[in-house]
C-alpha cells in the first residue's frame, strides 16, 4: 500500500489517498459509496495503523467483489498538491555516517554504533514543494536517504523484533548547510533550516518491500546522476537503527528516522569543485519500490 497525503487545488482540506499507478485513489469517497469505514487523515491512520490498513484493504476488497470501478475515484497526480506525509512527528531522528562508501569518501571514522542527531518539524516539506534557500545558506547540500516511518509505540525493542515497530518507508532528502553544520561539534543548525527535510511522495507500507536492505538509491541534480548506490551499503541495518534508538527513547507512531546517505554528496568533492545548491536546481531522489521525490530550489 502506498499512502499519500494531499489536497486539491479546489480545497485546502487534507486528504488521505492511495498511489494508483500514475494517479491517486480517493479512498474516502470510495468508502462512502460502499458504506465502509476508512481513516480520513494520516493522523487518523497513525492512531491504530494496523486497524486502519485493514479497513482500507476491506474497502478495496468490497469494491472488487461488487465490481465497482476504482477508475471513477482516481485523481491525476498532476492535479493535486502533495503535503508532507507526517505533519507533526514527535521525533525526527537522523543517522550520520551510515554508508560505507560515504564514510570512505569523507575520510570519517567508522562508528561502532549508529550516530544519531535530529531535525525539527519546521524542516518538513512535501514532494514537488519548492524549497527556498535562505540568503545565508551558501553551502547547501543534498543527501538521499531511506526514511523509516514508525507505526507502533516501542521502547527497548530487540533487533529481532524491531520490524514490528515499522509502518513503512519513504524517500527523504536530509538537506544540510555544511558551513553551519560544522560550525561546532553539534550538527543541529546546519540540519534544521526551514524545509530541509522533504519526504515523499508516498508512505509505502513494509509489506510492499521485498528486502529493505537491497534497494537501489539514486539522486539526480538537474537530470545528472550524482548518487548511485544501494541500501546494502548501510553500515547499520534498518532493524539495528530502530532497536538502538529505542534503547534511549520511546518511539511513537509517526516518528521519522532518516537512515543516512550514500556516496556522492557535494561535501565529498575537492573544495575547488564544490558547486553548492542554488536557486533553480532540481533534485530528484529515487529509491527502488518507493518512488521519486522531486524538489526545486528558489
Amino acid at each position: 500500500m502506498k499512502l499519500v497525503r494531499y489536497k486539491t487545488r479546489e480545497t485546502s482540506e487534507e486528504h488521505l489517498g492511495l498511489e494508483w499507478e500514475n494517479d491517486v485513489l480517493d479512498i474516502l469517497r470510495l468508502s462512502r459509496h460502499l458504506n465502509t469505514s476508512v481513516p480520513h487523515t494520516m493522523d487518523d491512520l497513525l492512531e491504530n495503523s494496523t486497524h486502519s490498513i485493514n479497513q482500507i484493504d476491506e474497502t478495496l476488497d468490497r469494491a472488487e467483489n461488487l465490481s465497482v470501478k476504482t477508475n471513477n475515484y482516481l485523481i491525476p497526480a498532476s492535479e493535486l498538491i502533495y503535503l508532507p506525509l507526517i505533519m507533526r512527528p514527535e521525533k525526527i531522528l537522523c543517522v550520520g555516517m551510515n554508508y560505507v562508501e560515504h564514510i570512505k569518501a569523507t575520510g570519517g571514522e567508522v562508528p561502532t554504533s549508529p550516530v544519531f542527531f535530529n531535525k525539527f518539524s519546521n524542516t518538513l516539506a512535501a514532494h514537488r514543494q519548492t524549497i527556498p534557500l535562505q540568503a545565508n545558506a551558501q553551502h547547501a547540500d543534498y543527501e538521499a536517504e531511506l526514511v523509516i516511518v514508525i507505526g507502533k509505540e516501542v521502547n527497548n525493542v530487540c533487533e529481532k523484533n524491531a520490524e514490528d515497530a515499522i509502518l513503512g518507508y519513504t524517500v527523504g532528502n536530509d538537506l544540510s548547510e555544511r558551513a553551519f553544520q560544522f560550525q561546532s561539534s553539534q550538527w543541529l543548525i546546519g540540519k534544521s533550516m526551514d524545509h530541509f527535510a522533504p519526504i515523499g511522495p508516498a508512505l509505502v507500507t513494509k509489506n510492499e518491500i521485498k528486502s529493505v536492505q537491497d534497494l537501489t538509491i539514486e539522486t539526480r541534480r538537474n537530470g545528472n546522476l550524482v548518487q548511485n548506490s544501494s541500501t546494502s551499503d548501510m553500515l547499520f541495518s534498518v532493524a539495528k537503527i530502530v532497536s538502538e534508538a529505542s534503547q534511549y527513547m520511546t518511539l511513537k507512531p509517526g516518528d521519522l528516522i532518516f537512515t543516512g546517505t550514500p556516496r556522492g554528496v557535494i561535501l565529498e568533492q575537492p573544495k575547488d569543485k564544490q558547486k553548492w545548491l542554488k536557486a533553480g536546481d532540481q533534485i530528484e531522489i529515487s529509491i527502488e519500490s518507493l518512488g521519486t521525490l522531486s524538489n526545486t530550489f528558489i
